[in-house]
């Protein structure tokens, strides 16, 4: 329905159904005047097109003529918004599948293991930093002599565990 604004004559297109019986306060988009509004039975009955809104939000018009006629254009319309968000599905699918397909790649086998050698590395290389300059931190940290003195019986043990399981 078309409706104008009594202040500024700018002109609306509003859906029906959101106009109840007895009226509701409008407000204009341009020059914010508000009004109260009320359907005149006459009003909707000469009211000349049907406003048909689809789902991207395009306001397609289709002039009052026999049912035929308008459950046919109304149809087409419908398969056209139907085939339009279709191809939009399609289209996110793919995307969706080609980004998998990336997001796979940073899961491989010797992506893990890159990283497990780099945190590896970084390990070995804080603690000898950390024995480098065990004296003088222990002075902020009294407990870091035994504890690597402790990571250091802890290799020697693992390194005999493994000679035992190979020999």
């Amino acid at each position: 329905m078309i409706i104008t604004c009594p202040n500024c004559n700018k002109k609306f297109n509003i859906d029906v159904s959101l106009i109840p019986e007895k009226g509701r306060l409008l407000q204009c988009g341009s020059c914010n005047h508000k009004w109260h509004y009320i359907i005149s039975k006459q009003e909707s009955e000469n009211d000349k097109n049907i406003n048909i809104q689809n789902k991207d939000n395009e306001n397609i018009y289709i002039n009052k003529l026999p049912q035929d006629e308008q459950e046919e254009k109304a149809n087409k319309i419908k398969k056209k918004t139907i085939s339009k968000i279709q191809k939009k599905i399609k289209n996110k699918n793919q995307e969706l599948l080609i980004s998998t397909k990336k997001n796979n790649k940073k899961y491989s086998l010797a992506n893990l293991l890159g990283n497990l050698m780099i945190i590896l590395i970084t390990f070995v290389a804080l603690i000898l930093i950390i024995d480098t300059f065990k004296i003088n931190i222990s002075n902020y940290f009294p407990l870091i002599i035994p504890l690597l003195d402790s990571l250091y019986q802890s290799l020697i043990d693992l390194i005999s565990f493994i000679n035992d399981l190979i020999n």
